[in-house]
């Protein structure tokens, strides 16, 4: 076989060159083989790095994940520790307040029964129960227990006064009570208003904690689809017919 255009085998009369000729067949083909070969590997490549790159952006998106859902769940603590110790201190002051009311009626209880025994003994120790021999009047006066018709107009108006200060004692300790129940009703209320607005501020900043991670969650997965785009775009071109066309023909 010839081995080129100037073999010096071939004499004058010997034909040089032949159409349709292809010397270079073998190393042609071991060298389209070889390209191909270093083609099939650089696709490989490119598809195993866009995977770890998909798995390492994947295990990125996860770990941030989770850690704003424990985030979230410290916060979620914190908003229970602090209602939690509202509440306590609510009940404690209402124990308390309810003690003290307690205790006050107890004393004023106390006070009516004794100004009860005081009036209950001085009615049997009075001169009118004991049947003494003698009454003495406001005035001085001795009069014979025998002789006693009755009180006297100045006896009458003492116990008129008495009982006219007693009944303004009565409407004033009433008053008292009643002023006394105003403010623990006032009391209360601020409390409870105290205990709203405590709750309404809870839970403002429950929303705004969960607004924020609703906003950095949506940005990561923009973040994330971002990133897919990129990586489509970059690793977009397939292979087809074109690629394949160049096999088989003279280089």
């Amino acid at each position: 076989a010839r081995v080129g255009d100037d073999d010096p085998r071939g004499g004058v009369s010997s034909l040089q060159k032949f159409e349709g000729e292809d010397l270079d067949y073998k190393t042609r083909k071991v060298a389209q083989a070889d390209q191909q070969r270093q083609w099939a590997q650089a696709q490989i490549d490119e598809k195993l790095m866009k995977k770890w790159m998909e798995r390492d952006t994947n295990q990125a998106f996860e770990d941030r994940s989770e850690e704003m859902a424990y985030r979230t769940w410290q916060v979620g603590q914190k908003v229970a520790e602090q209602r939690s110790s509202a509440c306590k201190t609510t009940a404690d002051f209402n124990k308390a307040l309810s003690e003290q009311k307690k205790q006050e009626a107890a004393q004023a209880k106390f006070r009516e029964t004794q100004r009860n025994m005081e009036e209950i003994h001085n009615m049997l120790t009075s001169d009118l129960l004991t049947e003494k021999e003698s009454v003495v009047s406001p005035l001085g006066e001795t009069l014979k227990a025998e002789r006693f018709k009755g009180f006297t107009t100045d006896q009458r108006r003492q116990i008129v006064l008495q009982q006219a200060q007693q009944r303004e004692e009565l409407r004033l300790r009433q008053l008292q009570e009643a002023e006394d129940e105003r403010q623990l009703g006032m009391q209360q209320a601020m409390d409870n208003r105290m205990a709203l607005t405590l709750d309404r501020q809870r839970q403002r900043e429950q929303r705004a904690a969960n607004a924020d991670l609703a906003a950095e969650r949506k940005q990561q997965a923009s973040e994330a689809a971002d990133r897919r785009r990129r990586l489509d775009a970059q690793y977009s071109n397939a292979v087809g017919e074109e690629f394949f066309k160049p096999f088989g023909q003279c280089l």
